[in-house]
């Protein structure tokens, strides 16, 4: 009998922009005149003056400045009036949002949700919550060194809540550079009920649920490249990029869960990258931390998690690579399951773990539930995870007693790479520390 599937509760080619700000040409006023004005900067602070600098800003409000920016101009958010409280949306629009160190866009308390894709409307989706949404396949934006914050104050009973830090739909790309994303998270009372969203870089997605919670095939794929950026405080992942037609180019970034000594900790298994449901990505040189689940329930966190099948796309080609992964409970989950989402994927996935660090100093992931073979075993860990068609896992140091094998009938299932408690097929396993 194969192990079951543990619950991940999953929420749902990176493209790095250039923009050239504040140019200033003159041009000859001919018939052959280029019709393309030059860039401009548009300053946003505490008060509106005659917009030449952050000492006299044009604009109070960052969605007023994206919403008078033309194609390839810079919104600069001056400290003077970080942080700006309000939720952006940047649709079908080309533009660099970047500032002052420390510039920050926070959470409002309520959301204007003004201009969004079509399906909201005419497929009567929940409205996200996203202090920064950028979508639409014109829109092409670098986001430079700011600060995107919560916490959300969620007003809707349960889970019934979107939440994102930056959140990208619809064909659009985003470059991400220096950024800090944090505390994307919901008051302690939804926390506890485990609700499974709160994530604080969202590219794309599948799936969207409605407000009775159905949840329609709707495939909002987004791009982005992730660089050189910090993320922590999430509620339930740090980087997701889902759904066919999704890609990214996810590098160089820090990403913290939540530890184990925590409120999220017994309520949600959080995952630092996710890539799923047909997705593609490079996932290399990260720093992922504590993502650590334990509650009661079947269930394990992940620092970075591949996941496709069980009637979904799979996740195919995707290179984990040089990454430094920390008391996570897998360190690297590779999972592309069968339609029946318990035997592995039938047609080759080609995923490959390299060259990657991966430690734990302790078992702490004691939830109940059968996981192999038909006998009761509690929690589950593992440094790298293979559930897929001729995977690769290859030079991998994996260290620590949070990994060390063992597998009595009744206690936790551990394993330092795990082939078999849902068999993979034809794996390549070598040179691994």
């Amino acid at each position: 009998m194969s192990r079951r599937t543990r619950r991940f509760a999953l929420l749902a080619a990176g493209i790095a922009v250039i923009v050239v700000a504040g140019l200033t040409a003159t041009f000859a006023l001919s018939a052959h005149r280029s019709s393309q004005a030059a860039a401009s900067t548009l300053y946003v602070g505490a008060t509106a003056g005659a917009n030449t600098s952050c000492a006299s800003p044009g604009y109070t409000t960052v969605q007023s400045a994206v919403s008078a920016a033309g194609s390839r101009d810079t919104v600069y958010l001056c400290a003077s009036g970080s942080p700006y409280t309000e939720n952006v949306i940047v649709a079908n629009k080309s533009l660099t949002l970047t500032g002052d160190t420390g510039a920050t866009i926070a959470a409002p308390n309520t959301f204007n949700d003004f201009a969004l894709p079509s399906q909201f409307a005419s497929d009567g989706l929940l409205n996200p919550e996203a202090v920064l949404l950028v979508w639409g396949a014109s829109a092409n934006v670098a986001i430079n060194g700011l600060t995107i914050s919560g916490p959300f104050n969620n007003t809707i009973a349960g889970c019934g809540s979107q939440t994102y830090g930056v959140l990208v739909l619809s064909g659009a790309t985003v470059a991400l550079n220096g950024d800090n994303v944090t505390n994307i998270s919901d008051p302690v009372s939804s926390i506890l009920l485990g609700c499974q969203h709160g994530v604080a870089i969202q590219i794309g997605r599948e799936y969207w649920p409605t407000p009775s919670f159905s949840f329609l095939v709707e495939n909002f794929a987004g791009h982005a490249s992730i660089s050189g950026t910090t993320v922590a405080g999430y509620q339930k992942n740090g980087i997701t990029v889902d759904g066919p037609g999704s890609s990214a180019d996810v590098r160089g970034n820090t990403v913290n869960g939540s530890g184990r000594d925590t409120k999220y900790a017994p309520a949600i298994a959080q995952n630092g990258i996710q890539i799923s449901r047909g997705a593609s990505a490079q996932v290399r040189d990260n720093t992922v931390t504590g993502n650590s689940y334990t509650g009661p329930s079947f269930a394990s966190s992940a620092g970075i998690l591949l996941f496709g099948g069980c009637g979904d796309p799979l996740v195919t080609g995707v290179q984990v690579m040089g990454n430094t992964l920390i008391n996570n409970d897998i360190g690297v989950a590779m999972l592309n399951y069968a339609a029946d989402c318990v035997n592995p994927a039938g047609s080759m996935t080609n995923d490959k773990t390299i060259h990657n660090t991966i430690s734990n100093n302790a078992v702490t992931n004691v939830g109940s539930g059968a996981i192999c073979c038909g006998f009761p075993y509690s929690g589950y860990q593992a440094g790298i995870e293979d559930v897929g068609n001729n995977d690769k896992l290859i030079n991998n140091d994996i260290s620590g007693a949070g990994y060390a094998a063992q597998t009595t009938v009744g206690g936790p299932f551990v394993l330092p790479i795990d082939t078999t408690s849902s068999p993979t097929t034809n794996p390549k396993v070598h040179a691994n520390k």
